[in-house]
């Protein structure tokens, strides 16, 4: 089985799409997927990493492509594309064609997957609303599969007018193996509780929330520490808040951090939470990565994160949006320490079961097969 892979130009860039494209695509090529890799054209000069071992195609940008019309651009990149697409598919005669994110890319691949005859498997985006405009819908509606990340995405999709029997649900992937680490806390902190949140800092995600949390749990337990390991623009809002006398120097705001590091770090405190709030769509990134390093974790009931956490066993379960049922969790889980290492041990084995790569890439290469056969009926 030989797939052609179109991603995104960022694919040739240092960045978590990368990392995450090849690790998926590494996986499969190890499972036995023949991969072709194609990447998007890029309006901008950007500097290009290729990890070792890997050759991928790329697509020029339209000559003199800065001097269009703006709303012209995206209209001449896209036929780049297809052209493009459909050079190296007769060159490379794979039996299908992927199309990763972002799904703006689907309207160069539609085309040319029809005119050479090769099924489309199609990558929804991870959006809040997902709304498709007309043409996307059609694009979308054309294609042989839809891979959606989670049910509640499917959910959206079918929404917007997709047709619910052409979309699998395939789950995201923790970033990072399950390696767990030995807890120690930061230096100067030894035996002083220690919480941590990573993520993004909108308001959405319930970060306000956590700190108001941790005011009230300090009252009971002065030396209980907060650890955020995000960024954004509400961050110099955030540690204003924070400057208050029931939680001067006990939050400490790392900034933005690699997956790496961040995987690294969490694993030392003693909770992690993500407290997203009712109505939101969150990304279950950094809360697999917590998982799979073992860590014990306590987040918001909402949808996504039922899906991963069975509540007492691999995780604990707030209600979304009540500081009373956050301060409730984490106060129990604070009182019986003897807890918070079991809970992590069956976290790291649900994801390396059930959220690895292997697993992961096993899902595509049952769902290639799916395409395949359904094409020569």
């Amino acid at each position: 089985m030989r797939v052609l892979h179109l991603l995104d130009h960022a694919a040739l860039r240092q960045t978590e799409y990368a990392r995450r494209t090849f690790a998926l695509l590494g996986t499969l090529r190890a499972q036995g997927v023949q991969t072709v890799q194609l990447t998007a054209p890029s309006a901008a000069r950007q500097a290009e990493h290729m990890p070792d071992g890997w050759h991928v195609y790329r697509t020029p940008a339209p000559a003199g492509l800065r001097y269009w019309p703006r709303r012209w651009r995206p209209l001449a990149g896209c036929a780049a594309l297809a052209l493009r697409l459909r050079q190296v598919a007769r060159l490379t005669r794979p039996d299908l064609i992927h199309v990763h994110a972002p799904g703006s890319h689907a309207l160069a691949a539609w085309p040319a997957a029809r005119l050479e005859r090769l099924p489309l498997l199609l990558e929804a985006e991870r959006r809040d609303r997902p709304v498709l405009t007309r043409l996307e819908r059609a694009v979308f509606k054309g294609a042989d599969a839809v891979a959606a990340a989670t049910p509640e995405l499917r959910t959206a999709l079918r929404a917007g007018g997709l047709d619910g029997q052409r979309i699998a649900v395939l789950p995201a992937a923790a970033d990072l193996p399950g390696v767990q680490h030995a807890r120690t806390g930061p230096a100067g902190l030894e035996g002083a509780p220690l919480l941590a949140y990573a993520g993004d800092l909108e308001a959405c995600e319930g970060i306000d929330l956590l700190l108001e949390a941790l005011a009230v749990l300090r009252a009971s337990r002065p030396a209980l520490r907060l650890l955020v390991a995000g960024g954004g623009a509400r961050g110099a809002v955030l540690e204003q808040r924070a400057d208050i006398p029931a939680l001067r120097g006990h939050v400490v705001f790392t900034g933005t951090l690699a997956a790496r590091r961040a995987a690294d770090l969490l694993p030392r405190a003693d909770i992690v939470v993500f407290p997203a709030l009712p109505g939101r769509l969150p990304s279950s990134r950094q809360l697999l990565n917590a998982m799979a390093q073992g860590c014990a974790v306590v987040a918001s009931d909402l949808a996504c994160h039922r899906e991963l956490i069975l509540h007492g066993h691999s995780g604990i379960l707030f209600r979304a949006g009540s500081r009373a049922s956050l301060v409730e969790a984490l106060a129990g889980l604070l009182e019986e320490p003897c807890r918070l290492r079991p809970l992590g041990a069956a976290a790291a084995a649900f994801i390396a079961a059930q959220r690895s790569w292997t697993a992961t890439a096993a899902r595509y290469r049952r769902l290639y097969a799916q395409i395949l056969t359904d094409a020569v009926k």
